[in-house]
């Protein structure tokens, strides 16, 4: 069990302290063009005291300023560069639809909170812990998906929100990859809802995250019982057409 998680689980019996259980949704996005009108049907009704996004510090000011630092060495750029396709792919890199959600937010008197892992740290140990049959991957891959090439027939996982099958094939393709940018975060972002909670006295939180990232923090404050709204169900309340932004 890692660190993280032995203070999630620690932490989490402290509310037998308090007199009722805190209240959490989970959002799952995408990088689909206007989602804020069923953002804000789900967070209007839900009525949290705070939303928590799923960037660091580092990420909020790029979103918000809309630039990307392409410096840096090499691997740090071609691990940047699988992190882009990730959240592409499976809705797990953050984009318009954070800023949306910050702007609800503040509509509704809410706070916004930041709750992910700084993303050059989680970048290095990838890269560090990386065995040679997923290098060479990641280097061929480079090559061909990431740069425009490649098969890559997401169209029906974009129109049903379901992304579940790539996710899968990643996983058997990178799992240390994936261990590190997908399951370590979603420890780290579960434990920092907690700490909020804990802390800040919230009593109900949103927490919009990308649709990869839904599962496992759901998994990890199974015992809070957090109301989960998929990708799916934001389509579904959507009234005009979809279209996504791919960014590769």
């Amino acid at each position: 069990m890692s660190s993280q998680l032995r203070t999630l689980y620690n932490t989490l019996p402290l509310y037998r302290f308090v007199d009722s259980m805190p209240d959490l949704m989970i959002i799952g996005t995408a990088h689909v063009i206007d989602l804020e009108r069923p953002l804000e049907i789900y967070i209007r009704e839900f009525g949290p005291d705070a939303v928590a996004l799923e960037l660091d510090r580092e990420r909020w000011f790029a979103l918000n300023s809309d630039k990307r630092d392409s410096k840096g060495p090499i691997f740090l750029r071609a691990l940047s560069r699988l992190q882009e396709y990730l959240g592409d792919t499976f809705g797990s890199s953050p984009g318009s639809e954070m800023l949306a959600g910050a702007k609800i937010a503040r509509s509704l008197g809410a706070q916004v909170n930041l709750i992910d892992r700084p993303i050059l740290p989680t970048l290095k140990e990838a890269w560090r812990n990386m065995p040679w049959n997923e290098f060479w991957n990641l280097i061929a891959d480079s090559s061909i998906s990431f740069v425009g090439g490649g098969d890559l027939n997401l169209d029906q996982s974009m129109s049903t929100g379901d992304f579940s099958k790539e996710l899968e094939e990643f996983s058997k393709r990178y799992p240390s990859i994936k261990a590190q940018l997908i399951d370590r975060r979603d420890t780290y972002m579960s434990v920092n809802l907690v700490k909020l909670f804990r802390t800040k006295k919230y009593n109900k939180i949103v927490a919009i995250v990308g649709e990869g990232h839904l599962e496992g923090i759901n998994r990890c404050l199974s015992s809070l019982n957090p109301r989960i709204v998929k990708l799916s169900e934001l389509l579904q309340r959507k009234s005009n057409s979809v279209s996504f932004s791919i960014e590769v």
